[in-house]
């Protein structure tokens, strides 16, 4: 089997990333306010580019006569090409739940591999072997797409998207630091600080905080100088029960803590809590 390339020219105009990283505030029907952040409609026009078709074929006879199967693989834009990065071309192995457009195609061609049969009767390593080949024949067809990559990256919409990209990168890493250190519901993060990780409400992050040390004062922690935690956990829990447990808790608080909400009643706050040091969490 063999790697063709079609290759065709498109004329129609696209649209591509955002030119702005817009912010503002939402109420939640629990009376927060919360910070909010969504990508401009005004986005980058991309100019027409060429469309890629690529096929695994496979040649045989039949009836004395040449002929030629045809594996469609995918049909990739050069935008498509352009959004990737050059290590989805370094490895022909893929890494365990990497889903770039390169192992995308790689995945394809085993399953048209094992729909073909034609690795059946082969040893291992002769079926090794004979993938590898398709790959590097993937790879020889496919070579000049690392100068689409390069040359995207010196574009203004390249600059600007990778920019937007760490800033909502910093902002994931800030707020599942937040959430782990306060044992907090995820909106209260978006109460605190906005997408650039300003403070905007200092008057309720003290009360996270302080709501955060008399839980962990009535949770256990003893009076003397030793600071570790005593969990009173009534049955053993698997790691992927303690994270279902983890999110029912976090609902139920969000429901009727009394900071996040008009209902000033206590008692099934006090229960929930209790619920939470019984299970350990």
């Amino acid at each position: 089997m063999y790697i063709y390339v079609k290759e065709s020219v498109s004329k129609l105009k696209t649209k591509g990333y955002a030119k702005e990283l817009l912010t503002g505030t939402k109420k939640l029907e629990n009376g927060l306010t919360i910070n909010t952040h969504w990508y401009s409609d005004d986005c980058f026009i991309r100019n027409p580019k060429s469309t890629y078709s690529i096929f695994l074929c496979k040649s045989y006879r039949e009836n004395g006569k040449s002929k030629t199967k045809q594996y469609k693989i995918a049909t990739i834009s050069y935008w498509d090409i352009a959004e990737s990065y050059e290590d989805d071309f370094v490895n022909l192995f893929k890494p365990e739940g990497d889903e770039t457009l390169w192992f995308k195609l790689l995945d394809k061609i085993d399953s048209i591999l094992k729909e073909d049969g034609c690795l059946d009767g082969l040893a291992e390593e002769e079926r090794e072997d004979y993938v590898i080949e398709i790959y590097d024949d993937l790879a020889e067809k496919c070579r000049y797409w690392s100068n689409i990559i390069d040359k995207f990256k010196k574009t203004k919409e390249y600059r600007i998207h990778e920019k937007h990209r760490q800033i909502l990168q910093n902002y994931k890493d800030a707020k599942e630091k937040f959430i782990e250190e306060y044992d907090c519901y995820p909106d209260e993060y978006d109460v605190c600080y906005d997408v650039y990780g300003n403070l905007t409400n200092s008057e309720y992050l003290s009360r996270i905080q302080s709501r955060h040390s008399e839980s962990d004062f009535s949770s256990g922690y003893s009076s003397g100088r030793s600071t570790e935690k005593i969990v009173y956990r009534d049955a053993n829990y698997s790691k992927i029960e303690l994270q279902y447990l983890k999110k029912f808790y976090k609902t139920l608080a969000t429901k009727y803590h009394p900071d996040t909400n008009n209902n000033k009643t206590t008692g099934e706050m006090q229960f929930i809590n209790k619920l939470k040091e019984q299970w350990g969490i």
